[in-house]
Formats: structure tokens, sequence, C-alpha cells
């Protein structure tokens, strides 16, 4: 590599704050160390940004250009105090490289991933120093290189790795054959036997894409046939077929031309079967850059990114780059807003991600980037990925899947009707690990859990039900769930008399059963130990639920009637108390609003659902009363973050009555004949029961829809 000039221009001085900063000892020694002195505040965000100083203005470039980034939400650029910090890793990536972590300076708040700025290496012979990064991006990607990474995985790691002896029929089952590109014959080829081979992660975008079809199938599987459509082939996926034949790799999957568009026999199973298809994959290539199928791979054919110097000079000699872990470079991408991405990228074992500005390859043991030395990978404590936590327990299975639905649910989805397809593989990991199916999305024996969540802005989903996330567009969050720190604390909330409810579904043909009978009850007890939560309670012989001398009209035991489900999916159907309220709006962006009571007293908290939607003039602004359903007693070990706390308004609950379960949660729902749907969630006070209209509390059968 060529020996780095430095350009012949006027570098402005450092400004007072970060003249403090000893860059030249840094620069001539790289494995300097500063103790517990190694902190420099640097001003206000608002300082920086008008400030001449090199180090300010590389500050402010990545502070600005990040702003949508978890750690500088909300922050305010006049008062937030930055400070840069000489420290090991970044988040915790490279725990053996030191560079300078750009954050807040208050150490109080939450630290989440910070900028790092790290040195450039002034000319070949520095690439081995551990706080060095590459000064210069090659304008193609190094593919010995980077076969080398994938190699070391294959004979090191193996994770990528089919069971001994397992056929085609187990990997793939229901499937009569993979279709996948033979980049050597340059045509579309059928097999019905395992195959090392490449699969594409990418975003279809808005762009043409051409695509399999009933009509060419025939001609895409002639010889060279994929060289007659080269031009109508999207760049991402010619790259992608580049990319293949350099690895030596014969086969790549993709989507468009893997799956026929227009037959539903043919697209319908490899849809179902895609989460194997990326966790059998050799590698996924993740086009991490740009926003349709025309992005193509940087890197991979020449002049498709800038090379040359990526250095910032701050003094004579000295130079910056930026670092970021892939987490947040990620978090930058467009990749991260589809969402069929997500599982695609989650399930695959090796990832090779192509970014603007370089490529980085991780499994499940080791990391690499492009702009990084290979020998550091060794020192990079890889954060495991979402999928390996399912194996440690049924609870953290839970917790991931809760997590997971937060990611998708705020992703953008291009047919409605895929929904849940686009989440089936993980859904069904969670279900083998827990032991019992998933209905419409939801854990059939936590439902008291996850018909808890709270909608970020969210708007209706026809065709999918109310009471499920999968019924809503727009950011999810099972917040309850957070809320749980073990798997005893769940078994404790559903087991002592904090939860009351059984339920039941009536699918579109009219047939009712339990949800329980929906469980392997011999598979789930194994999983949570002694404990089978509701083996023993499955019919109660009274109502478990009396409270301050309401009483249930009927027994829990008693099944449902007979009803007519007009619906594509199944009704939940269940007996509680429902409480009449009125609710007045407090908060228009936030959707939160108040419950009242018959005399306008405070009763408890709503967030509301679809404050669009079209009936909502209807629910929230004619102060007409409404019916909010009783589903749970609070979780009385709910716990605070400092940066999620309860706004303890005179409406709001206080910290001691919710961490003392002294509420309930509740649904808002809304009638269209004998079916309810859900419209908010929130919490009343147990105290205030009795301020419903008409005679308080009263026993009611719900059909949720």
């Amino acid at each position: 590599m060529a020996q780095y000039s430095i350009p012949n221009v006027s570098i402005p001085d450092l400004c007072g704050y970060c003249s403090r900063i000893p860059f030249d000892l840094l620069h001539a020694d790289s494995h300097i160390s500063f103790g517990n002195n190694s902190t420099w505040d640097i001003g206000t965000a608002s300082r920086i940004r008008t400030s001449t100083c090199p180090v300010c203005r590389l500050v402010s470039e990545l502070l600005y250009r990040h702003a949508k980034r978890p750690v500088y939400f909300n922050f305010n650029p006049d008062s937030t105090l930055l400070s840069i910090k000489w420290d090991y890793g970044l988040d915790p990536a490279f725990p053996s490289r030191r560079c300078f972590l750009v954050d807040r300076a208050d150490s109080s708040r939450p630290r989440h991933a910070p900028i790092g700025l790290c040195f450039l290496a002034a000319n070949h012979r520095d690439h081995g120093r551990s706080n060095y990064l590459h000064y210069e991006l090659s304008k193609t990607v190094d593919i010995e290189r980077t076969a080398r990474w994938i190699d070391e995985c294959s004979r090191k790691h193996q994770c990528v790795v089919a069971p001994a002896g397992e056929s085609f029929e187990q990997a793939y089952p229901g499937l009569q054959f993979l279709r996948c590109i033979d980049v050597k014959l340059n045509c579309v080829v059928e097999l019905n036997r395992i195959v090392p081979y490449v699969a594409l992660s990418y975003v279809w975008g808005s762009v043409p894409n051409f695509r399999i079809t009933k009509a060419n199938r025939k001609e895409l599987k002639y010889r060279d046939s994929i060289n007659k459509a080269w031009n109508l082939i999207p760049e991402t996926i010619r790259d992608a077929i580049t990319l293949t034949r350099k690895l030596g790799l014969r086969y790549l999957w993709v989507d468009s031309l893997c799956l026929v568009q227009n037959d539903p026999s043919d697209l319908e199973p490899g849809i179902e079967l895609m989460d194997q298809v990326y966790e059998r994959a050799w590698v996924t290539v993740v086009a991490a850059s740009g926003f349709d199928a025309n992005a193509g791979l940087p890197g991979i054919e020449t002049g498709s990114r800038e090379g040359g110097c990526l250095a910032h000079e701050i003094k004579p000699g000295i130079f910056l780059g930026k670092i970021t872990s892939i987490g947040l470079s990620m978090h930058e991408s467009p990749h991260m807003t589809r969402a069929w991405t997500l599982q695609e990228r989650i399930l695959s074992r090796r990832n090779l991600y192509f970014f603007r500005d370089q490529v980085v390859f991780r499994c499940n043991r080791v990391e690499y980037h492009e702009r990084l030395n290979d020998n550091l990978a060794q020192f990079h404590q890889v954060v495991p990925r979402a999928m390996d936590h399912l194996g440690e327990s049924a609870f953290t299975a839970l917790r991931v899947y809760g997590s997971l639905i937060r990611q998708y649910s705020g992703r953008s989805l291009g047919n409605d009707a895929d929904v849940l397809r686009a989440m089936g593989g993980i859904m069904r990991r969670v279900s083998i690990k827990v032991g019992y199916p998933l209905v419409q999305g939801l854990p059939v024996a936590h439902l008291d859990i996850f018909l808890l969540f709270k909608g970020n802005n969210v708007t209706r989903r026809p065709g999918f039900p109310s009471y499920s996330w999968a019924g809503w567009r727009g950011e999810v969050r099972m917040i309850f769930l957070e809320e749980f720190e073990s798997q005893l604390k769940i078994d404790e909330w559903l087991e002592s008399h904090r939860t009351w409810i059984v339920w039941y579904t009536t699918d579109s043909s009219g047939r009712t059963m339990s949800v329980i009978d929906q469980i392997n009850r011999t598979h789930h007890r194994t999983l949570q130990g002694a404990t089978d939560w509701r083996a023993s309670r499955l019919y109660p012989t009274e109502p478990r639920v009396s409270f301050q001398g309401f009483q249930s009209g009927l027994s829990l035991e008693t099944l449902p009637r007979p009803i007519y489900n007009p619906k594509p999916y199944p009704i939940l159907r269940f007996w509680t108390w429902v409480l009449t309220l009125t609710i007045q709006m407090t908060d228009v962006f936030t959707s939160d609003a108040r419950l009242l009571g018959a005399n306008g007293e405070d009763c408890g908290w709503m967030s509301l659902d679809d404050l669009g939607g079209s009936e909502s003039d209807i629910i929230f602004y004619d102060s007409e009363p409404i019916e909010v359903v009783l589903l749970s007693e609070g979780c009385p070990q709910k716990t605070f973050r400092n940066d999620e706390k309860y706004v303890l308004d005179a409406w709001r609950p206080t910290e001691v009555e919710i961490c003392d379960g002294l509420h309930y949660n509740v649904i808002l729902v809304k009638w269209d004949g004998g079916i309810a749907e859900r419209r908010g969630y929130g919490w009343i006070r147990k105290k205030a029961l009795h301020l419903g209209f008409g005679q308080g509390p009263h026993w009611k059968e719900i059909n949720l829809g």
C-alpha cells in the first residue's frame, strides 16, 4: 500500500477544549495509558457544532449524522455536555483496541453506543498496531481476504453444520427441491440434495425486479439464460452472482429468482421455509447500503464505492477516523427498516455485510472488519445472536421473542398479508422451545402477558385480530413482559390469583376449544420445572376472583355458547369483569388519556391504540361511556428504569401503588355486533372500581376479535 501523503493545507488550531487532549503522545505511542484521568469535557453539542476546531468538526459531523441513534434521543444540544474518553473497546467491541469514545459527560445517564474515534495509520507498517485503523479504503473488496474469514469459520467454528446424516427432506421439509442460481452454468437449477450455497438478504424497494414466473420458469433453466436476462436483473443481485463466483461457490439463493412469484403452489411453501434457507446457507450476504435492489454491493465492481483516504487531519501528521460497532452501522441501514430482512439476518449463522464504507463478516464466534486488522478479531467479544438465547430457558425465549416483536413491528411491510409469515421462522423456534403453539403470534400459555402490549402511533391492520400485535401497523412493545425479571416471578403472578381468565378460541368454522388444551403439558412442565401453572386448575369449580363485594354471574368452567365467527382468524373468548367509564384525552401526540368515573373522578390511565382510525372520533371525543375489560391484576414487582419512569400526575398512580399491585390491567374495547375489538391498553386503580357507571363491574362474556 502506498505511503500516505499529508495534504498541504492549513489546519485550524484546536479549540480550548480539545487542545488539552494529548493527541501527539497518543500518536507517537499507541500503547500509552492515562489511568483514571483519561476523560476530557468538550462542551455542549451547540458549541461543538459552531466550532472551527478540526476535532469538534469531526465530532459534530458524526453527532448530527447519527442523531437518530438511541444515545442521542431527546438530548438538548444547548445543555447536554459531551466528553471524550480514552478507553478500551467500543460497545464493547475489540477490548484490545484503545480509542476515543464520544458520549454524554453526565455519567448518571444511560450510556449506549458511543461514537468511537481511532487513529489512522500513517503508512502500511502501522497496520499491525492495535490502535490504528486502515487509513485507506480500496475501491474494490479484497475477495481473497473475505474468503479467508469464511474459511477460518468453517475450519475452526463450524457455525454452519448440517446434522450428521441429515437428508434433503429433513433439512427442507415439504419441498421437493431447492431452486438456486447456478453461477457456473448461468441458469436456474432445481436441487434435491444438500449443497453449499450463498443466500442474499436485500431490500427490494420500488425498482423493477426481474423475477422468475410461470411464463419464464422453463427458459431460465437453460444454460446461460441468466446472461441473456443480465440487464434486467437488479444490480444487487448481479453483484451477488459475481461475488458467489469470486468466492468459489457455485450456487446462490435469491427469493425473486428462486421462488416462482405468481405460482402460489411454489411461492407459499418456499416462503414458509425461508428460515431454513437462511439458517443453512454457507454464508448470507447482507446488502446493508442503499434503499432498493439497484443499490448493489459496494466494492464488488470497480467504481461501485469511493476509495481513498478516510482520514480527518486534526494536527499536522495526525489523523483520526471513526469506528462504529456493527450494530450501529446496521441501525443506519435501510435494511433495518424492512420486515422480511429481520429473520433473514438473525437466523443466518454467518453474515457478510456490505456497508457503504466497508465489509464486515460476522459468525457466532468472531467478527472481522475490512478497516481493522484481522489479528484483532480474536479479541472481539461477539454479541450472541438473539436466536442463540432461545436455548437458555423458556422464560428467556419469551423475553427474546417480546424484544423481536418490538423490532419487527416497527418495520415496513409491503404486503400486510405477510405479517405473520415474515416472522414464521422465529415463531416456530419460540413454539418449539416453550412447548406450545402460538395463536396469531401470541404464546397461548402466556396470553395474560402478551395481550398487554402498548402501541406507538399504531393503526389497525385489517385481516388480523386486534388482540394481537399482528393486527396493528407500527411499533408494538410488550411492556408488561419487560417487568418480569425471572421465570419464577411469571409463575408467581400467573398462579397467585392475579390472573383468572380461562381462554377459549372459536375459529371461522365455529369450532370452540380451550386454549390450555393446545399446550403440550409434559414438555411445558419439563421446561418450567415442577410448576405447570395451569395444569391443576384447567376448569375451576368456582370463580377464582371476587373483589370488593362484586361476584361473577357465571362459573368459569362454563363452556362458551356457539357463535358465528365471520373473521378469517380465531376469536378469543372468555369471561371477566367489565367496567363502564369515560375517556378524556390528555396528549394527542402520545395517545394518552384519562379514565374517568361517573362523576368525573380519576380512575386510571389508557394508551389509545388507533387515534387516527375512522371510529376514533366516536370513541374518544364524544364523552360517551365506554367499556373497559379487566384482564389481570397489576404486577407487584413492577420496576422502573431511570429513562422511562411513569409521570406521576394527579391522575396517575403513585409509584407505591404500582409496586404494591394496587391496580388492574385493562383494555378498551369497541363492540361491532357480537364481537369486540381492542382499542387501547391501560390500568385502573382497584379503589376506583365502584366509581364506574351503573352498579360497578359486571360479569360479561367477551368475544375479542
